[in-house]
């Protein structure tokens, strides 16, 4: 895969979403697994969060299915076995959620917001790949249609927020480093929006609800 694309998709990603209303989305203190400056992280979000993580492993499984054979196979299933198990993982889930919806913080903080028809065409584009999937079809049936799209909607809202920190990043890198081009400018962009999101995280009030 294009190496800029991974970059894309990596940041954007998974990223993440939230209930299926404004008063859903805030949470209370009380439902909430965490917050950020006093918006809920609920438990629905990590399961959710999960579920699209195991639909794009699932879907490169059924990739390897067609691809490999025999040993090679045999191999590839024990990989992704290992992926989705690792997919779970609590933490993981709440770093990715926080990466995301911090970033998506930043942009409007910067004046940026996400137009229907930017969000529409991110949703058309999930529902063209998923289409071709049926195991992704299946466990979208099995977790909701409805329920799903829905968040969707939410997260496809923040992603397209993510996006345009990211189109900052790159024309600001480009400007700094003329001669930059491929792989060295990914890298560089890579970089800076790393140590972007860090300083993010670091100005947020981040609560995690005490067990």
């Amino acid at each position: 895969m294009n190496r800029m694309i991974l970059f894309i998709i990596i940041l954007s990603i998974g990223l993440l979403l939230v209930g299926c209303s404004g008063e859903k989305e805030a949470g209370s203190a009380s439902s909430s697994v965490a917050t950020i400056n006093g918006e809920g992280i609920t438990e629905e979000d990590v399961t959710f969060y999960q579920l699209i993580n195991h639909i794009q492993l699932e879907m490169y499984r059924e990739a390897d299915r067609k691809r490999y054979t025999g040993q090679e196979l045999e191999a590839a299933m024990k990989f992704w076995d290992q992926r989705i198990e690792e997919s779970k993982e609590r933490n993981m889930l709440l770093t990715q959620i926080i990466r995301l919806r911090a970033v998506a913080l930043l942009a409007q903080e910067k004046g940026y917001s996400s137009q229907q028809e930017e969000v529409e065409l991110g949703i058309d584009e999930a529902k063209k790949a998923y289409q071709s999937s049926p195991v992704a079809q299946e466990l979208i049936r099995n977790y909701g249609e409805e329920k799903f799209w829905e968040q969707q909607e939410i997260q496809h809202q923040r992603i397209v927020l993510v996006k345009k920190v990211q189109q900052d990043i790159l024309a600001n890198v480009k400007q700094a480093n003329p001669e930059a081009a491929g792989k060295e400018l990914t890298m560089l962009a890579e970089k800076k929006y790393e140590e972007l999101l860090v300083s993010q995280v670091g100005s947020l009030n981040i609560q995690f609800a005490k067990k």
